[in-house]
C-alpha cells in the first residue's frame, strides 16, 4: 500500500507539473500551501484602501475640481503657504495621515503631513503621551468611517440607515474593525470577491500582518475557522493582555485554528500599536534583543514556532511599499535577521504594485532593477501587478491544482 501510495503521488505530481494549465509559479505557491508552508505577510492598505474607497472617482481628501471664486483675486488663491499634497501620489494612508494631521486635534504643522509615523510623532509630543495619540488616531479613524457612511446614506435617502449610523456615534466600546464589521465594509463591486475573504478559505495556518486591525480575524471566522489573535509585546507585558492573547507555549496552530500575529500591535491595545517613527525604531531595538531572557518580559515576543516557520515557508508579502515603514521594520527587523537560513526557504514573493502606476517612478526600468536586487536580500522574487488580482488568480490556481490532485 505504501508503495502504491508513493507512485500514485508521483504520476499526480507529473501530471500536474507537466500539465499546460496549471503556471508552474502558482503550482509552487499551491504545493507549500497544501504541505502547510505558506505564509501571507498582509499590510493594512489592503484592507484600508477598500473601506475608503467609496467613491472610485474621488480621493478621500477632495471633492472633485475646486470652484473659482469671484471674491477673491487669483494672486490670493495662489499664495496658500501650505498647500495641501497632490492627492493622485497618495495611497489612502498617506490620505488619511494628512486629513488627521489637519485636524483640530492635532493640527500638524510642517509640509510632510502625509507621513503618518511623523503626524504621529508630533501629536504624541505635544500630547505628551503616546498612547493618547494613539487613542486619537482610532477614533479619528472610526469618525471618517461613520462621516463616509452617513453620506452615503444621506445620498441614497435612506433615514434608517442614518439613524443607526448616529447610533453608532455613540457606541464607544466598538473598535474601528467592529464598526467596518457594523456597516458591512468594505463594499465591492458586481463580480469582485474580497481579497482577505479568499485568503481567510485557504487552509492556512499562519497570517502575519501589520494592521492594527482584527479584519483577517472576522474573515476567518466567516469561514467557519477559530482564529487566534497574538501581538507582538515590544513595550507590553504578557499580563496586561486578556489570556486569550498572551503566549501560549502549547499553543500550535493549524488550518481550523490559525493564528493572526500583529507585528504591529492590536488596536484593542493602543498602547501595543506602533505608529510613530520612535515606535519603529523601539520595536526594531526590541526584536534585535528578542533572545531568551533579554527581552524586557523575559519572554520571546516572536513565538520560536512563528521564527521557524517563518524559516521553512514560502512567504507572500501583499501592501506594502519600499518608503513605507511597516515594510522597513518587517524587513530589517524580522526577514533580514533570518537571512543565513532564508537562501533554503521555499520560493517566496512580494507583490508590488504595477510601477506605471506610480507617479513618483521617473525610470521604470531603474526602479524595477532596484525593487529586485533589495527583495533578493531576503530571497524574496518580486511581481509587479495588483495584489487582489494576485490573490483571486491564486485562489483559481489553488482550485485547480487541488482538483488535479484528487
Amino acid at each position: 500500500m505504501t508503495v502504491s501510495t508513493i507512485r500514485r503521488r508521483s504520476v499526480l505530481a507529473r501530471q500536474r507539473s507537466a500539465s499546460p494549465n496549471i503556471d508552474t509559479f502558482f503550482e509552487r505557491r499551491c504545493a507549500a500551501i497544501h504541505q502547510g508552508k505558506f505564509i501571507p505577510i498582509i499590510g493594512d492598505t489592503i484592507r484600508i484602501a477598500h473601506i475608503f474607497d467609496v467613491d472610485h472617482n474621488e480621493n478621500l481628501g477632495e471633492s472633485g475640481e475646486p470652484e473659482e471664486s469671484e471674491d477673491l483675486p487669483e494672486v490670493a488663491q495662489e499664495s496658500d503657504p501650505n498647500p495641501p499634497p497632490d492627492f493622485n501620489q497618495l495611497n489612502v494612508i498617506e490620505e488619511l495621515a494628512y486629513l488627521w494631521g489637519q485636524s483640530e486635534r492635532v493640527n500638524y504643522p510642517l509640509t510632510d503631513g502625509f507621513r503618518i509615523a511623523r503626524v504621529a510623532q508630533f501629536h504624541s509630543l505635544v500630547e505628551e503621551n503616546s498612547t493618547t495619540a494613539k487613542e486619537d488616531y482610532l477614533t479619528f479613524l472610526r469618525q471618517t468611517l461613520l462621516d463616509v457612511a452617513y453620506d452615503i446614506e444621506e445620498l441614497a435617502g435612506d433615514p434608517e440607515e442614518i439613524a443607526y449610523i448616529e447610533q453608532l456615534r455613540h457606541e464607544r466600546s466598538l473598535s474601528f474593525s467592529d464598526i467596518v464589521t457594523e456597516l458591512d465594509f468594505p463594499r465591492f463591486a458586481a463580480g469582485k470577491e474580497d481579497p482577505l475573504r479568499i485568503l481567510a478559505r485557504l487552509p492556512l495556518k499562519i497570517y502575519l500582518t501589520t494592521s492594527y486591525h482584527s479584519f483577517i480575524e472576522h474573515e476567518l471566522e466567516a469561514a467557519g475557522k477559530q482564529p487566534h489573535s497574538r501581538l507582538c509585546f515590544w513595550n507590553m507585558k504578557p499580563d496586561e493582555m486578556l489570556p486569550e492573547h498572551r503566549p501560549d507555549p502549547n499553543y500550535r496552530p493549524d488550518k481550523d485554528q490559525p493564528v493572526v500575529y500583529h507585528l504591529l500591535g492590536l488596536e484593542q491595545y493602543p498602547k501595543s500599536m506602533v505608529l510613530s517613527e520612535d515606535d519603529y525604531l523601539d520595536l526594531l531595538w526590541a526584536l534585535a534583543r528578542d533572545v531568551p531572557g533579554l527581552s524586557h518580559s523575559g519572554e520571546r515576543i516572536i513565538p520560536p514556532y512563528l521564527e521557524a516557520e517563518l524559516k521553512s515557508s514560502s512567504l507572500l508579502l501583499l501592501g506594502y511599499r519600499l518608503q513605507d515603514w511597516d515594510l522597513r521594520v518587517l524587513f530589517r527587523g524580522l526577514l533580514k535577521a533570518e537571512t543565513g537560513a532564508s537562501s533554503s526557504r521555499p520560493a517566496s514573493t512580494a507583490i508590488q504594485i504595477n510601477l506605471k502606476d506610480q507617479p513618483l517612478v521617473q525610470n521604470e526600468a531603474q526602479t524595477e532593477l532596484y525593487l529586485e536586487r533589495y527583495f533578493k536580500q531576503v530571497f524574496l522574487d518580486v511581481r509587479f501587478g495588483d495584489s487582489d488580482e494576485f490573490i483571486q488568480q491564486l485562489w483559481n490556481e489553488w482550485q485547480r491544482w487541488n482538483q488535479g490532485a484528487k
